[in-house]
């Protein structure tokens, strides 16, 4: 932990990089590791897990398909609490499977549910990259920074290093800031974009309509350590109230787990009080807001040892 104007930070882990965010901030995140949408649950003992897979089957197996006796593919028990169920992706479909990895850390109740889309046609590519999935899988504490190399998760650490589709977003509120809420995405490029200036000349994207009420505090190059972006940082003034619209992207490098697309926002204009009204901005000025920003914002990193520079997954 660090300290700032803003009182102690916590680092988080998310995918390959850190982020350090005051103590006690609520988060709200989503991943993509190798194509996969992962969700979490907690308080799943392993009689839970075992039923709640079979009932999944069960109603696989009862679900009709336009061609086949029911939606169930196939199911694989790499071990007892990673589980793979391989179905059709709707009862029409013939040419997409849904394959979905359940895996269960049974210390910690913890479930991860993998789910993803792939061909018809071919279902063992799939099932072998489950299986692969399913081994470089470890349980991660709330908060815990690993030091092997891989993909943070919900409380989980996916240990692959070969480039693949990952991706964040991770939506954050601090605690004793009504009205304020940050935004971080990360996700591995095929094409980067223009830099958000050249994109982007004086107001953030989505708040064009507002330009004349907006106020530039300040825009450029904003490098963070070795990750080269851009930001570009407003206040608005209507109605007697202020707001902000903060931004900073670095574009990624293609086909890069290293160097991926980088975001983050900070807005105060989406919430609005018991009437309806948009909230006025919890800063008392502008250098307030700009120092909880630059607080943030210059924390970022790429995790030290995130990334096997030899591209191995480790099992």
């Amino acid at each position: 932990m660090t300290k700032s104007d803003h009182g102690q930070l916590a680092t988080h882990c998310y995918g390959r990089h850190l982020l350090d965010l005051p103590l006690r901030s609520k988060t709200s995140t989503s991943f993509i590791v190798g194509g996969a949408a992962v969700e979490t649950t907690r308080g799943f003992d392993t009689k839970e897990f075992v039923a709640f897979v079979d009932a999944t089957e069960k109603r696989l197996r009862s679900e009709p398909h336009k061609t086949r006796a029911f939606m169930l593919r196939d199911r694989v028990d790499f071990q007892p609490d990673r589980i793979l169920l391989s179905s059709w992706f709707s009862p029409n479909s013939t040419a997409t499977n849904k394959d979905t990895l359940y895996a269960l850390m049974a210390d910690a109740s913890v479930m991860h549910v993998f789910s993803v889309e792939g061909s018809g046609s071919n279902p063992e590519r799939a099932k072998e990259y489950m299986r692969r999935l399913s081994r470089n899988l470890s349980y991660r504490a709330a908060g815990e920074v690993p030091t092997a190399p891989g993909f943070c998760i919900d409380q989980g650490l996916v240990t692959l290093s070969k480039l693949n589709k990952e991706e964040v977003t991770a939506g954050i509120r601090i605690r004793g800031m009504p009205g304020l809420s940050l935004g971080f995405m990360s996700y591995v490029t095929g094409a980067p974009d223009k830099p958000l200036l050249r994109r982007n000349s004086r107001i953030p994207p989505g708040y064009e309509g507002t330009a004349a009420g907006m106020k530039t505090l300040r825009r450029g190059d904003r490098n963070i350590g070795p990750i080269k972006g851009q930001e570009l940082l407003v206040r608005g003034d209507a109605g007697g109230k202020r707001s902000y619209e903060f931004l900073w992207e670095s574009q990624g490098e293609k086909a890069s787990i290293e160097h991926p697309f980088l975001s983050l926002r900070m807005s105060t204009t989406d919430e609005t009080d018991e009437n309806g009204e948009i909230m006025d901005a919890p800063f008392n000025d502008d250098a307030e807001a700009l120092a909880l920003w630059d607080s943030i914002l210059g924390t970022l990193r790429l995790r030290p040892g995130a990334i096997n520079p030899g591209g191995a997954d480790l099992r």
